[in-house]
């Protein structure tokens, strides 16, 4: 990894003291009898434990698969003002087997020609960041571009309100009633179905997608609900958090000053299962049987991207690179070493259109050879201590 003064872009100087350091993090090779893992071969197995874990003390687990989707057009036209003239399609998309009928809206943005294109799919619909420029730099890259608004399967409520009463109702809750998932695993698995959606669409031979090759950015809560989304389902081909944060890419064991902890736990109660989960290890995190460095790894080696902001301490910064380092470790056993990569930019919490330029700069080199020119791995903190003993 890289490390190069980036305090010029700064906008406040770096804190001295952490909010939280408990020390190294969960070697993400032990296994609970003792023995650790030496080969690749050994990793699947190991995945899927952290993963289980992972996903049941941190978000709820997921809701159940459903039996089937389906999948009907609404409505096909061009976009005539782009010189790019792209089609612009639109589609609900019908989840069968639950306990009451469920559907949610799925638009996609397919460039000129014969494809098939890889897809960037984004769920943040709710928070509009993908402005005209921004879909346009998307289909220019050769990629499609699905958008779906993840809020349909749940409700992301204000944290006053949902501070003062959980609510569990609606959108998914509604489909499967007395299950103990919190909305980022739903907002999670509606990426999952609308992964399903796109494969429909591609089988049909009416598009030309390449649904084995989508991308999944996601901002803040979208990162969190994303870096999930492709724990947990390999056919997403690439991950990418931006500024996810706390139960995001960034671990609770090391929080810089002013950064997002575990108290996020309370704060937004109804993110993460009605159960204890986490909650018994805030201000005790060394104690915690996992950190998010765990999740990530599972990703490996599939291409996985961290977009961070150097002022936006909320974000937690150093412990998306302390993240990052260690669940490099993985990536590089299993020969995937560059396949895991962080960025960090000036500026603040937002998704920025230096964080889309990025992330189709990460997905040209590994999905068209093409050459990088970001500036990946590069960061100030030289103050940090390995990731793991």
């Amino acid at each position: 990894m890289n490390t190069r003064p980036l305090t010029d872009s700064l906008r406040y100087p770096l804190p001295a003291t952490p909010a939280v350091n408990a020390g190294a993090l969960p070697d993400p090779f032990a296994r609970t009898d003792g023995s650790r893992v030496t080969t690749p071969a050994e990793w699947p197995a190991q995945a899927a434990y952290w993963r289980s874990l992972v996903a049941g003390i941190g978000y709820g687990g997921l809701p159940p698969a459903p039996s089937g989707v389906t999948v009907e057009p609404l409505c096909a036209a061009g976009v005539r003002r782009w010189p790019e003239a792209p089609r612009l399609l639109s589609y609900r998309v019908h989840v069968h087997g639950g306990g009451r009928p469920f559907s949610f809206a799925l638009r996609l943005l397919l460039p000129a020609g014969d494809g098939p294109f890889p897809v960037v799919l984004n769920g943040d619909g709710c928070w509009w960041y993908v402005t005209e420029e921004i879909a346009r730099s998307v289909v220019r890259s050769g990629c499609a571009l699905a958008t779906f608004n993840r809020t349909e399967f749940a409700e992301d409520r204000p944290p006053e309100e949902d501070r003062a009463s959980p609510r569990r109702s609606g959108g998914l809750y509604d489909l499967y009633p007395g299950t103990g998932f919190g909305s980022i695993a739903a907002w999670a698995w509606g990426y999952h179905r609308a992964v399903d959606a796109l494969e429909a669409i591609a089988r049909s031979g009416g598009e030309p997608l390449d649904a084995s090759r989508s991308a999944v950015p996601g901002h803040s809560r979208g990162g969190k609900t994303v870096l999930l989304a492709g724990a947990t389902d390999e056919r997403i081909a690439l991950v990418n958090d931006n500024a996810g944060g706390a139960m995001g890419s960034s671990v609770f064991r090391f929080v810089g000053d002013g950064g997002e902890t575990l108290g996020i736990l309370d704060h937004f109660p109804s993110w993460f299962g009605p159960g204890p989960g986490l909650r018994p290890y805030l201000g005790r995190e060394a104690d915690a049987p996992c950190d998010q460095h765990c999740l990530l790894a599972t990703v490996a080696p599939r291409p996985l991207l961290l977009t961070y902001a150097l002022d936006d301490r909320w974000s937690n910064p150093e412990g998306m690179v302390l993240s990052s380092s260690a669940a490099g470790e993985v990536y590089r056993v299993l020969g995937a070493e560059g396949r895991l990569a962080f960025h960090l930019r000036p500026g603040t919490h937002s998704h920025a259109a230096e964080d889309w330029a990025v992330l189709l700069d990460f997905i040209g080199a590994e999905w068209f050879a093409r050459e990088r020119t970001a500036a990946y791995g590069v960061h100030p903190y030289e103050h940090l201590s390995p990731a793991f003993a």
